[in-house]
């Protein structure tokens, strides 16, 4: 498949952690690069499936052959430092996808503005194991939403996750603000929830900290309606059944504490708290768990 311009269609995966290894494997069939610190091969488990993947890999500082027409953005936001000057010298006028936890893609990438941006969510769930090699363990491949655009670049992928079987949809760019604003509202309760209690998700309900996630989410929903983003009613039933779909997953907030990485808090509840400062919204919980949650890396 080729876009407009006539030329093959070229896609980069910036990330080489637990979601930037899984793209790489969901999307095999298109001969992605990816770019990162940890080089390939990749060991994978796909519900008792193994294979091990070889893609074609670049460091962050190497100059790749020709710039990628599309740039799948799956990296942590710690590595925002890394992926950003490599798409302003790389591939500036590149479409990209992003899929990355929490808000603030559009502000950090403003700076490009030849560049076209797709924010999405995916609710795929990947855990990384790198004790001897690097690995990891799809859990769910959930599913993937992508907001509508006129860019010609959205047309092929269209046409690769219809051959490819992807399982990828696109919505409207304001039905994308809603659900985009739905997973930071789920992401908010259950990703520093988690980390702090340091459980799976299925335990979460019945551990004294759940008694935030009421506080968490009026507040969240109220930034929301401010910004005039529409937010169903029945938040608190969605999060509380997402526990239970993803009973055994560790949250990658947990999984990033554990590790001792920097977590994506940031882009999370502090992303929420910042968008309520300046709407006048107080957002006292959020405020709190940003706060506990950048201490324990402190």
């Amino acid at each position: 498949m080729e876009p407009t311009g006539g030329k093959p269609l070229t896609l980069a995966i910036l990330g080489t952690g637990a979601m930037g290894r899984y793209w790489t494997y969901r999307l095999r069939a298109v001969h992605p690069w990816i770019v990162g610190e940890v080089p390939p091969p990749y060991h994978l488990k796909d519900h008792g499936v193994q294979d091990v993947l070889a893609p074609r890999h670049f460091s962050w500082d190497e100059t790749p052959p020709r710039a990628p027409d599309v740039v799948v953005l799956a990296t942590k936001w710690r590595r925002m430092g890394c992926a950003i000057p490599w798409i302003r010298q790389h591939a500036s006028g590149s479409f990209v996808v992003s899929l990355m936890n929490g808000m603030g893609q559009e502000e950090a990438l403003a700076g490009i503005p030849s560049l076209v941006l797709a924010a999405g969510i995916t609710t795929a769930a990947v855990t990384r194991f790198d004790q001897t090699t690097p690995a990891i363990e799809i859990r769910s491949p959930g599913e993937t939403l992508l907001p509508e655009t006129r860019d010609p670049r959205e047309h092929v992928l269209r046409e690769w996750a219809h051959t490819h079987q992807w399982e990828w949809q696109w919505r409207s760019a304001e039905e994308m603000r809603s659900l985009r604003w739905q997973k930071l509202l789920q992401n908010s309760v259950i990703n520093p929830l988690t980390a702090l209690a340091d459980c799976p998700n299925g335990d979460l309900p019945r551990h004294p900290l759940w008694s935030l996630s009421a506080p968490l989410l009026a507040e969240g929903e109220s930034v929301a309606h401010g910004l005039g983003i529409a937010i169903p009613d029945d938040m608190a039933m969605r999060v509380h059944a997402l526990t239970e779909a993803t009973a055994h997953n560790i949250s990658s907030m947990l999984q990033d504490v554990r590790e001792g990485n920097a977590t994506e808090i940031d882009a999370i509840n502090g992303y929420i708290a910042r968008k309520g400062q300046t709407l006048g919204i107080p957002t006292p919980a959020h405020q709190a768990l940003w706060q506990l949650i950048s201490q324990l890396r402190a």
